[in-house]
C-alpha cells in the first residue's frame, strides 16, 4: 500500500513538473517573441533613421540620399546649385534681390563706379527709347537707377562730397509716367546724367585715368550685361525686352568707358588692347538695335565667353 501511494505521488509530481515546465516554456517563448519583436522594431527604426542598422551607412544620416548627399543639402540641385539659391536666374539677378548692384570686387571705388555706370547704361537706353517715342518701354529704365541702384551709393555720396541727386531721379521717373511727352522729361534726364557724371568725377582722377581701374569697372558691367542678356531669352527668342535693353545700355556704356583709356592700353599692352577691342566689337553685334531681333544673334554662352576674353586681357 505504501509503495502504491509513493508511486501515485511520484506520478503526480512528474505531472506537476511537466505542467510547470510547459508553462515556463510557453512564458519563455512569449518573452522571446516579445524580445524579437522589440529588436525588429529597433532595427526598423534604425533603418528608417540611417539604413542598414547603423548611423552613417548608406541611407543613414549623412548617407548618399540623406543630409549632405547628392540630392540633399549641398547637392547639385540643392542650395547653391544651378537654379538654387544664388544660381543663375535666382536671387541676385537684375530685378531680384541684390540685383545689378551686387558687385563686390574688393575695391570700393570699382564697386561705386560700377553702380554709376549701370545707372548711365539704364538712362542711355531710356534716351534711345524716348527718341523713338517709346515711352512705355523707357519708363522702367528710368525707374531702375533710383529703385534698384541708388541705395548702394546713397551713404557713399556725402562721404565723397557729392550732392544727393535722388530727388532729380524721382522727378524724372514721376514725369515719364504722368507726362511722357513733356519737354521737361528731357531736361530732367540731362540733369540726371550730369549728376551721375559729377558723382563719377569724385573718384580720384588717377584712378579714372587708369586702364586697370576702368577695365575692371567695364568687366563688372559686362558681366551684368551677360546675365541680363541670358535672362531675356527663352526658347530661342527674347521674352524679356527690358532685360535685353538693359544689357544693351550696359554694353554701350562699357564700350564708351574703354575708349577713355584705349590709347594707354594699346601702348602698354598691344596684344591685350587688340583682344579687348575685337571682343567688344564682336560683343556689340548681339544688340543690333534698342529693340530685340526676332531671335538671338548670339547664344548667352558666346556673350559670356567674349566677356571672359576681355576680363583675361585686363
Amino acid at each position: 500500500m505504501s509503495t502504491r501511494i509513493k508511486t501515485i505521488e511520484l506520478f503526480l509530481a512528474l505531472g506537476f513538473v511537466a505542467t510547470v515546465g510547459t508553462q515556463v516554456l510557453a512564458t519563455n517563448a512569449h518573452e522571446s517573441d516579445t524580445m524579437l519583436e522589440a529588436q525588429a522594431t529597433t532595427n526598423y527604426s534604425l533603418m528608417a533613421q540611417g539604413g542598414e542598422g547603423t548611423h552613417g551607412s548608406e541611407g543613414t544620416h549623412g548617407g548618399e540620399a540623406a543630409q549632405g548627399g547628392e540630392a540633399a543639402q549641398g547637392g547639385e540641385a540643392a542650395q547653391g546649385g544651378e537654379g538654387g539659391e544664388g544660381g543663375e536666374g535666382g536671387e541676385g539677378g537684375e530685378g531680384g534681390e541684390g540685383g545689378e548692384a551686387a558687385t563686390g570686387t574688393g575695391n570700393p571705388d570699382v564697386d561705386y563706379m560700377t553702380v554709376l555706370g549701370l545707372m548711365k547704361g539704364h538712362l542711355n537706353a531710356a534716351q534711345e527709347l524716348i527718341a523713338a517715342k517709346n515711352y512705355v518701354e523707357a519708363e522702367p529704365h528710368i525707374g531702375h537707377p533710383v529703385e534698384e541702384l541708388y541705395a548702394n551709393i546713397e551713404t557713399v555720396l556725402p562721404q565723397k562730397g557729392v550732392k544727393d541727386f535722388k530727388p532729380t531721379l524721382n522727378q524724372l521717373h514721376d514725369l515719364i509716367q504722368s507726362a511722357p511727352e513733356s519737354p521737361e522729361v528731357q531736361t530732367l534726364l540731362d540733369e540726371s546724367l550730369v549728376s551721375i557724371d559729377g558723382a563719377i568725377a569724385a573718384i580720384p582722377q588717377e584712378q579714372r585715368n587708369s586702364p586697370e581701374f576702368v577695365i575692371s569697372v567695364m568687366v563688372e558691367m559686362l558681366k551684368t550685361a551677360a546675365t541680363e542678356y541670358k535672362a531675356a531669352i527663352a526658347n530661342n527668342q527674347f521674352v524679356e525686352v527690358v532685360e535685353y535693353q538693359d544689357s544693351k545700355g550696359f554694353v554701350d556704356y562699357a564700350d564708351q568707358l574703354y575708349q577713355t583709356v584705349a590709347e594707354q592700353k594699346s601702348q602698354a599692352d598691344p596684344e591685350g588692347h587688340k583682344t579687348i577691342t575685337e571682343s567688344l566689337a564682336e560683343l556689340k553685334t548681339a544688340w543690333p538695335s534698342i529693340e530685340p531681333p526676332a531671335a538671338p544673334i548670339k547664344e548667352p554662352g558666346e556673350v559670356l565667353g567674349l566677356v571672359s576674353q576681355i576680363e583675361f586681357s585686363k
